[in-house]
């Protein structure tokens, strides 16, 4: 009895369940434009599930569907869409019937406010804002088209002068039967704006001059957007703030010398880092770091340091002075970051050991796509060759290096290029062993040959003029070879000879030709070829061939290369991976 109830009990679940099982809707054959086709299959309801069943159900989704799709037909141009909708065999038909597609017939303006006043400005700004419209005469009417150009007639309005200005009416009149639209748009702009004293609001952990420096901004001048966003720009930029936020009080009754608000988040003063990693040209490596953004309580940012792998151990401090702007000929505002610091450094590798001492200043100059650095540096060297014997080099150099940058990507560039040269001397009557000059420039460039091909080149050459590479900083002469160079041969050991060792030479020339195929968004496989040397004399550069296969990785930090690299003068394979991105 027990056996037969729970047996009825399991039939009959069974049989619940089956018949809650959804059931497909019933197809729908569409004939309409196609943009209107996606519409409706996005935004309409499904039919019900089996017509036959339930004809009220089927009634239903019809009437829905008559009135809901012309009003997605009209917010797309067609005014007077008709629909009909008709069940045989198991399917759904909806024809639409779309009619002709309104577009604009007319398009009147009206200016309120100030702008509504006498004076060539105000014609000039009333001509542009007209000319600025989008929605012209003969486009076809569209509802997103119509928002949309309101949206970007009430930005232009409001970008200068006008921070209050609004759209006070608009309407579109649609003529359905003869398929037209004609557009009324009253503007009021309500008075002219001026700026005002910058008010700051957020400051607790970094003094307020910091900001008060970076500020230029006029009392009286005239109110404009473009100098709102380049404040907030430039505050973004410095170290102290995570985000900032300027903006002004746009009351109608008050437009004159409007307060600037200015609100800042700041960063923490400090931060620690730790960070493990390996390089195939110095084996692993380790850093510690510090970054303190308020040094001696003058905002100044300090990057301090220690470093070691296999080659080499560094520590060092720079410090960062606050940002700040000159005004250039012919180019009109520049920004400028000034920075001072010291070094300590040890090196070993491929026979010759380093002890340095460097102190440096620099300012950097920064324009669109355009770097330019500027320094003085003194180094006191102590090198240890093997085989050779200890020298001590010291240099007082003045530097400078120009960086041109223009490419699609900073960090994983598909197309573009970068160009750097670097200059720098120093001379014996200025607390220098050695009279020279020291030249260099590089360029690469990347050439989308298609989405999945890309074709690299790279070339580079340096020449320090002196009599003699004695006396001169390893800093100021040439080595080659490693992941960044010539793939093949170990990390610097393409140079002068000293002993055993392999020291610094005053020439320098290597160039790279690669081709990148994509085979996914994030892998790809490259060939290339190397070729390069460094040298103490232009007779003794050698053509040095590195070439290899090699696998590509998209990282966040710019394609990940990992190459395996036949040095032919060596006679050796190496493994080798580097990041590439555009510095």
């Amino acid at each position: 009895m027990a056996t037969r109830a729970a047996i009825a009990l399991f039939l009959l679940l069974g049989a619940g369940a089956a018949a809650a099982e959804p059931r497909p809707a019933l197809p729908v054959d569409w004939e309409a434009p196609p943009e209107l086709r996606v519409l409706f299959e996005r935004h309409l309801p499904a039919p019900p599930a089996e017509a036959g069943e339930d004809r009220g159900a089927l009634r239903r989704w019809a009437r829905e569907v008559r009135r809901r799709a012309p009003e997605i037909a009209a917010a797309e141009g067609w005014f007077s869409a008709k629909v009909e909708v008709t069940e045989e065999g198991g399917r759904v038909k909806a024809v639409l019937v779309p009619g002709e597609r309104a577009t604009v017939a007319a398009v009147a303006f009206e200016f309120r406010g100030d702008l509504a006043g006498e004076g060539g400005f105000r014609a000039e700004r009333r001509r542009a804002l007209e000319e600025a419209w989008a929605l012209r005469e003969g486009a076809v009417f569209r509802q997103a088209a119509w928002d949309e150009a309101k949206a970007r007639l009430l930005e232009a309005l409001t970008a200068d002068d006008y921070a209050a200005g609004e759209i006070a009416a608009s309407e579109a009149r649609v003529d359905a039967a003869t398929a037209r639209a004609r557009l009324t748009l009253v503007l009021d702009s309500g008075p002219a704006f001026s700026l005002g004293e910058v008010r700051v609001t957020g400051l607790s952990r970094y003094p307020a001059f910091l900001v008060e420096r970076l500020l230029d901004i006029d009392p009286g001048e005239p109110y404009r957007t473009e100098r709102l966003l380049d404040l907030q720009r430039v505050l973004q930029s410095a170290p102290w703030f995570a985000n900032v936020q300027v903006e002004i009080e746009r009351d109608r009754a008050r437009p004159a010398r409007v307060p600037v608000l200015v609100t800042v988040l700041e960063r923490p003063v400090a931060d620690v880092g730790l960070s493990l990693g390996y390089g195939t040209d110095a084996g692993p490596r380790g850093e510690v770091s510090l970054r303190y953004r308020n040094a001696f309580g003058r905002g100044y940012d300090m990057h301090s340091a220690l470093q070691a792998d296999r080659a080499r151990q560094v520590g060092y401090a720079d410090f960062h002075l606050p940002p700040g702007t000159m005004g250039a000929p012919f180019l009109g505002s520049v920004a400028t970051r000034d920075s001072v610091g010291i070094l300590g450094e040890r090196t070993s590798n491929q026979g010759l050991d380093t002890r340095r001492i460097a102190v440096a200043g620099y300012r950097q100059f920064l324009y669109e796509s355009v770097e330019l650095r500027v320094g003085l540096t003194f180094q006191n060297e102590q090198a240890i060759p093997e085989g050779a014997e200890r020298t001590l080099k010291r240099a007082l150099a003045p530097t400078g290096q120009l960086v041109w940058r223009r490419v699609d990507n900073v960090l994983d560039p598909r197309r573009g290029g970068v160009l750097t040269l670097q200059l720098a001397g120093g001379a014996r009557a200025a607390l220098s062993d050695q009279d020279f000059v020291r030249t260099y420039a590089q360029y690469q460039h990347w050439f989308a040959l298609s989405p999945a091909d890309q074709l690299i080149l790279r070339g580079e050459a340096g020449y320090t003029i002196a009599p003699s590479r004695e006396g001169i900083p390893e800093d100021f002469l040439f080595r080659a070879g490693g992941s960044r160079s010539v793939r093949g041969y170990a990390w610097q050991s393409l140079g002068a000879r000293a002993g055993e060792a392999v020291v610094g030479g005053r020439y320098l020339a290597t160039g790279t030709v690669e081709y990148v195929r994509w085979l996914t968004p994030a892998w790809g496989a490259a060939v290339f070829l190397d070729v390069g040397d460094a040298a103490d004399a232009r007779e003794e550069l050698g053509a040095n061939k590195g070439y290899g296969v090699g696998a590509r990785w998209r990282t966040p930090a710019g394609p990940l290369a990992i190459d395996l690299a036949y040095g032919e003068s060596d006679r050796k394979v190496r493994l080798s991976f580097s990041v590439s991105v555009a510095f």
